[in-house]
């Protein structure tokens, strides 16, 4: 009797520690991303969301991968609003001594809420265009993609805020560049505060 129950006291013990072991393994496989959104492998994740309360944030999805504005560039985010007319936004960053630059302007056109402008056209003399720069390259270069009559994207403007100076918005666009390669920039959004 001893005997047995002494094998049964062992065989309790091996299956609780065990049971033990599957625990501990399916909680710290669980763990990782559970409550921390900023280690999330999803580029959608890691953008800012898209408010409209003057958060002084931006980003996008380049190709694919998240684009944020970073400290490492000379301006990260710049939001130029002129007369009520006059529209460039600018993100930017650096990495591994290279510098990448989102640029949207829309010239000429007061900004309405709610309403959404075709970037269709050239920076160059154009009222509404679209740019992905690296190392501010100027066209024609392959390094510098813009937006024109057959390539081409959207800006919305989520809230105009006058009174508390607040402009948000979200885009898309697709950019092509001198050698016919397009890059495509999704799921843009900005919220600023001049």
């Amino acid at each position: 009797m001893k005997k047995e129950l002494n094998l049964s006291f062992r065989a309790c013990r091996g299956i609780s520690l065990l049971l033990l072991i599957f625990f501990l393994i399916g909680s710290l496989s669980c763990d990782k991303n559970d409550d921390d959104n900023n280690g999330s492998q999803n580029p959608i994740d890691q953008l800012p969301p898209a408010t409209q309360t003057g958060e002084n944030t931006a980003g996008c999805l380049v190709n694919g991968e998240a684009f944020l504005p970073n400290n490492g560039s000379i301006q990260p985010l710049v939001l130029n609003y002129l007369n009520g007319e006059d529209f460039t936004l600018g993100i930017s960053r650096e990495v591994n001594g290279s510098l990448y630059t989102i640029r949207i302007s829309q010239f000429n056109i007061p900004l309405q809420e709610g309403e959404t402008y075709l970037l269709n056209t050239e920076f160059t003399g154009s009222p509404s265009s679209a740019q992905y720069i690296i190392n501010t390259f100027p066209p024609p270069s392959p390094n510098y993609y813009s937006t024109n009559s057959m390539v081409t994207g959207e800006l919305t403007i989520t809230s105009n805020d006058f009174n508390n100076a607040i402009l948000s918005g979200t885009f898309w666009f697709d950019a092509i560049n001198s050698e016919g390669d397009i890059v495509e920039v999704r799921e843009g959004r900005f919220d600023i505060q001049l």
